[in-house]
């Protein structure tokens, strides 16, 4: 058996009905010059070749007896490849609102436990004749990074370069065999508390020494941001909008301001959530927080499964009118939060999730007492960015026009925000609890606007019906160059 890291533990063993633990990537393909017939049919056919070649795409999930040691993956047949497989149509004229209101339906429900964790829907009826495959992920058998990889993989036909770690079994040992697997690892955790003890008050003192520098603001506190819509208990419903920008113009903000890609995203998102609350008459004096996943996967884990990211956490700029003063803020943050995360160990958080029993209580459990007794949310949205492809990805002649991603929402934190460039443009996806923000397409017009903010703040604006030129001398259009249909 392969077994679960702690992270990815703590993911499958928390997820509830109202709070799934799924990935979810969109890729919009353009068939018109297609070499080979682009149907569903024709796409069953070309996954069952994929769950064949990579390993992840058959693993089943088993839990260990009394859920004492972590659970394990095993390689078994997919009994039903159309258990995985779906095929939908939307409804006329095709366009990003249709798609996502299908998308929304799709992320609503969690991924049966009985087969293996991942389902993809194979979306026809787009206006000019292009496709979505709707890919569904648990966040226990890949993070943003590496379901994206596995999709790309499933998509070729090509055996990954590098084998898959671990071992995994075909069929579940014994029970003999899982109570002695039980009892090495609780002697093996045990045998490593101690140091990982040593080795936390350590890289606290680093800390602590960190924060003792002049200048150095650290990270936004636990439970220091304001009580929100966004923190309400979770239902099972689910509200998805995307929209792509253009990249070169993101990075002409970062560039013009000397910040980077993702603390224009976050202070963007600060914007949007200011200019949302303050429309609904809800905009609290203080500023909302933001959980940012970065990835601490190292090269010798390439491909790997599962989760391997850890998260800064920065204060938004809400309060702050001003959107340059909301992204140097929020950058001034971000070196902070860096610099705290290098001096702690990136690696720290995912060996305390080893022993995942105490890690959910305080990562968990703990906020849960917490908020019902302070009122205070832990953080108020998830925010992060992925980098993926420059160059546009084509398979037989059809051209991947577009990538959307997403991960999951987290109990208390109902509003995840992922930035995903491909291509030169930036596809920035919302998920929101439906029952918190049951208007998500205002809020993506409110995050389109804060980016027009930050462009007319470090540009000439240009006049009205003229493209703008931008630091490379290509003329693009302005602010960016696609809106909802």
């Amino acid at each position: 058996m392969l077994r679960l890291s702690g992270a990815d533990t703590v993911l499958l063993l928390t997820e509830t009905a109202t709070c799934p633990q799924h990935t979810l990537k969109i890729a919009i393909v353009d068939p018109s010059e297609a070499t080979l017939p682009t149907t569903f049919a024709s796409f069953r056919d070309q996954m069952r070749d994929a769950v064949a070649r990579l390993e992840p795409l058959r693993w089943h999930v088993v839990r260990a007896p009394g859920d004492l040691a972590h659970p394990a993956w095993i390689d078994a047949p997919v009994e039903d490849l159309d258990r995985h497989l779906h095929c939908v149509t939307l409804p006329a004229p095709g366009g990003s609102g249709e798609l996502c209101a299908v998308v929304s339906r799709i992320t609503a429900q969690p991924l049966p436990r009985d087969r293996p964790l991942w389902e993809i829907w194979y979306v026809e009826g787009l206006a000019d004749g292009r496709v979505a495959y709707v890919a569904k992920v648990h966040h226990a058998l890949a993070d943003g990074v590496s379901s994206g990889e596995l999709l790309a993989a499933a998509f070729t036909t090509e055996p990954p370069e590098t084998p898959i770690p671990g071992t995994v079994f075909e069929t579940p040992p014994d029970r003999r065999t899982q109570w002695r697997i039980v009892g090495r690892e609780l002697a093996g955790m045990a045998r490593r508390f101690p140091p990982l003890l040593v080795h936390t008050m350590r890289a606290a003192q680093r800390v602590r020494r960190l924060r003792r520098t002049v200048g150095h603001a650290g990270q936004a506190t636990p439970f220091a941001g304001p009580h929100t819509r966004l923190d309400a208990p979770l239902t099972p419903r689910r509200a998805f909008a995307y929209e792509a920008f253009d990249l070169a113009t993101i990075k002409d903000i970062a560039h013009a301001t000397g910040t980077t890609v993702t603390e224009v995203v976050v202070a963007s998102v600060g914007g949007a959530l200011r200019r949302y609350l303050a429309a609904h008459g809800e905009l609290p004096v203080e500023t909302l927080t933001a959980a940012v996943p970065v990835s601490v996967r190292g090269p010798e884990e390439q491909p790997a499964w599962g989760t391997h990211v850890a998260s800064w956490y920065l204060p938004l700029g809400t309060d702050l009118a001003d959107p340059l003063e909301r992204l140097r803020t929020v950058s001034a943050r971000a070196r902070d939060a860096r610099a705290e995360l290098e001096a702690s160990d990136p690696q720290l958080q995912h060996e305390w999730a080893e022993y995942w029993r105490l890690f959910r209580l305080v990562t968990l459990g703990l906020p849960r007492v917490v908020r019902r007794w302070s009122g205070h949310p832990s953080y108020n949205v998830i925010v992060s960015t992925v980098r993926a492809s420059e160059q546009p990805l084509m398979r037989d002649g059809s051209r991947l026009v577009q990538l959307v991603s997403v991960g999951p929402l987290v109990e208390g934190i109902g509003l995840n925000v992922t930035a995903w460039s491909y291509a030169g443009e930036m596809t920035f996806a919302l998920l929101a609890c439906a029952d918190h923000v049951d208007d998500i397409w205002h809020l993506m017009a409110a995050l389109r606007a804060s980016i027009d903010e930050l462009i007319a703040a470090t540009e000439p604006t240009p006049p009205p019906g003229q493209w703008a030129p931008h630091s490379d001398g290509v003329a693009r259009p302005h602010p960016h160059r696609e809106r909802r249909e």
